[in-house]
């Protein structure tokens, strides 16, 4: 009977280690805040991490506290206590996820309320967003992954489903990202450049490898054309994005050109095409050239996209 005893025990422990909780918390909320307890019941702000931060989750039991504010306390408001650098903090469980890992969105994702194209949200997780990732489902050769990311425009973690395909949970693609968000938040040029070459040094996915590059050529206003590539292009055309939107007008050939000025899709009159890059460039799944376009009506000059232009 002492024999059965010890076996049960250990199948138990076995099954427990299977499902045990996860030991990090991730920080969805960029500059998410980390607050100290005060001398009442009471927490304060500290100190700020980026999204993508792993933290150590001290207990998985949540506790209820005072939110003190420099404008106001909130009572009786849930936290998750956690460790980070060798310091007890408090974070609120709008703001992370506990998780064994963080993952990043390394295309821009379509969002879905449920795992099947008929759940489908007019709304999109950009390119670079930190999420908690969960179980996957497939439907109609599509399989879908369960996420919980950090809403900025309502200030919420919320759950939806998006493409696996459109997520990353490697641990240098996260770094890289992580690495990138650092050095665009810093005023420090030097500390920038060598951030920024180190997130471009991690050997990451070719997604984020192509993100990374991209969003350093912003930062660093470096445009991915030279000028030996660009050839003469003599056309007439529109310019049309089926959403109806605005259309950027840049500096230079590639999203890291300055927004000169803008185009209104709807009811844009004909715009002379002067020049054309030899290469293309993938953006949203489209992939074309970068035309230098003069508006005849007010005078706006600059590159367009090749996927906003009609031709005629």
């Amino acid at each position: 009977m002492k024999k059965l005893s010890v076996l049960f025990t250990l199948i138990i422990l076995t099954v427990s280690g299977l499902f045990a909780a996860p030991s990090k918390i991730i920080m969805l909320r960029d500059n998410g805040p980390l607050r100290k307890a005060n001398d009442s019941n009471g927490v304060e702000w500290s100190e700020t991490v980026r999204a993508g931060t792993e933290l150590e989750l001290a207990s998985s039991q949540t506790v209820i506290k005072d939110l003190v504010t420099s404008s106001k306390t909130y009572t009786d408001v849930e936290f998750y206590e956690v460790k980070y650098n060798k310091n007890t903090y408090y974070v609120q469980l709008t703001d992370a996820e506990p998780a064994d890992g963080a993952s990043v969105i390394q295309e821009d994702a379509v969002l879905f309320t449920r795992p099947t194209l008929k759940a489908f949200r007019n709304a999109m997780l950009e390119t670079g967003t930190f999420v908690v990732a969960g179980d996957t489902t497939k439907e109609m050769n599509i399989t879908y992954r369960k996420i919980i990311f950090y809403d900025t425009n309502e200030g919420v973690k919320r759950t939806r489903y998006v493409n696996s395909e459109n997520i990353s949970s490697s641990d240098k693609d996260v770094k890289a990202v992580i690495l990138l968000e650092t050095a665009r938040a810093t005023q420090n040029e030097e500390l920038q450049k060598e951030l920024l070459n180190n997130a471009k040094s991690i050997k990451t996915s070719i997604l984020i490898e192509g993100y990374i590059t991209r969003e350093i050529n912003k930062i660093l206003n470096i445009s991915t054309f030279s000028d030996d590539t660009i050839e003469q292009y003599e056309a007439y055309a529109v310019i049309y994005d089926p959403d109806g939107s605005k259309i950027n007008v840049r500096s230079m050939p590639g999203t890291a050109g300055e927004v000169v000025g803008q185009i209104e899709s709807a009811d844009t009159p004909a715009i002379y095409v002067s020049l054309r890059t030899e290469s293309t460039e993938t953006i949203n799944k489209f992939t074309d050239h970068w035309y230098y376009i003069t508006e005849p009506e007010t005078g706006l000059e600059g590159w367009v996209f090749g996927g906003f232009i009609g031709f005629q």
